[in-house]
């Protein structure tokens, strides 16, 4: 499957979308495709394209999928995505994702998809799962669509990490003596609480996180679990050890509202082993409220963290 990247957009995509740079390639029902600029401004701590940069593109084009088949009186909420990595995501260029439905029926649809690079290299493929609701959007679908873009913040920078283990790297973020990233500092996520294994940190939902139901898209919660699960896998490193996200299963329990409480989201390692490591991470809210669960698949490697 080739994505042709040439073609021009063929419908304005709503502020969240536009915020990440996302563009719409085609849409047809049931087959959405969708094209992203990476680049600086979604890079995780160590200057890297990261499952978490194109976050609310994996949702689009899976969740979207399945409601690209709806009548106009259903909604979708994708209730489970999987993504599994086939190769490095470019540093920047254009990354393109494809998604496809196929299957739908009065309460479920299921979705698959494949992201891939402006070479057609697979970078990954996707499975999302939805459930059809009936409940009235908050914001109008034309209105959400039309509304005035978000403005683009201006990304913040990474640290040199070079000499320093991976606890040494997740603790001095702690500190603030460690820059936490691009893509942590456009969800604005906090880091809390460190332990080797394990990584707590906060994040607060705000506007332009939302979706048309007014609650935080799918999409961002990906990012915040990439993050997440991507800071405790840091501290499983020696000094110029790397690692790399293999896979992430996320299942969407309950969707935080965009006026709701502070996010706490919490990943911490089942199974460290010399080559791979199980990482489960959690979204909650103040009191316990699981949002979001998931597990994630972790590659340690041995070559220097920075190396090009």
């Amino acid at each position: 499957m080739s994505i042709d990247y040439s073609a021009a957009p063929v419908k304005k995509l709503d502020p969240l979308n536009t915020l990440m740079d996302i563009r719409a390639v085609a849409v047809a029902p049931g087959s959405l495709t969708f094209a992203q600029e990476t680049g600086e401004r979604f890079q995780d701590h160590r200057g890297r394209t990261v499952l978490g940069s194109i976050g609310v593109m994996l949702d689009g084009v899976t969740g979207g999928a399945v409601y690209s088949g709806l009548t106009s009186d259903h909604q979708s909420v994708l209730a489970q995505i999987t993504v599994s990595t086939a190769a490095d995501f470019p540093r920047a260029g254009s990354v393109g994702a494809v998604g496809t439905l196929v299957h739908l029926d009065d309460g479920v649809g299921l979705a698959s998809g494949e992201l891939r690079d402006g070479n057609n290299t697979l970078l990954a493929v996707m499975a999302g799962r939805a459930m059809i609701v009936t409940r009235p959007p908050v914001v109008g679908i034309d209105d959400y669509m039309e509304a005035q873009p978000f403005e683009v913040p201006i990304p913040e920078g990474v640290s040199d990490l070079t000499g320093r283990s991976g606890s040494d790297v997740v603790e001095g973020i702690l500190a603030g003596t460690i820059k936490r990233g691009p893509l942590a500092g456009l969800l604005d996520l906090t880091v809390s609480e460190v332990t080797p294994g394990s990584v707590v940190g906060e994040v607060a939902p705000v506007e332009w996180m939302a979706n048309p139901l007014g609650a935080v898209q799918g999409g961002v919660l990906i990012s915040v679990v990439d993050v997440i699960t991507g800071l405790a896998a840091q501290t499983l490193t020696i000094t110029e050890q790397d690692y790399r996200v293999l896979d992430h299963k996320i299942d969407f329990l309950r969707s935080p509202s965009i006026d709701g409480p502070v996010m706490r989201a919490e990943a911490d390692v089942i199974r460290a082993g010399r080559r791979l490591a199980l990482i489960e991470s959690r979204i909650v809210d103040n009191t316990g409220q699981v949002y979001v669960r998931a597990t994630s698949s972790i590659q340690m490697l041995s070559q220097q963290v920075h190396s090009e």
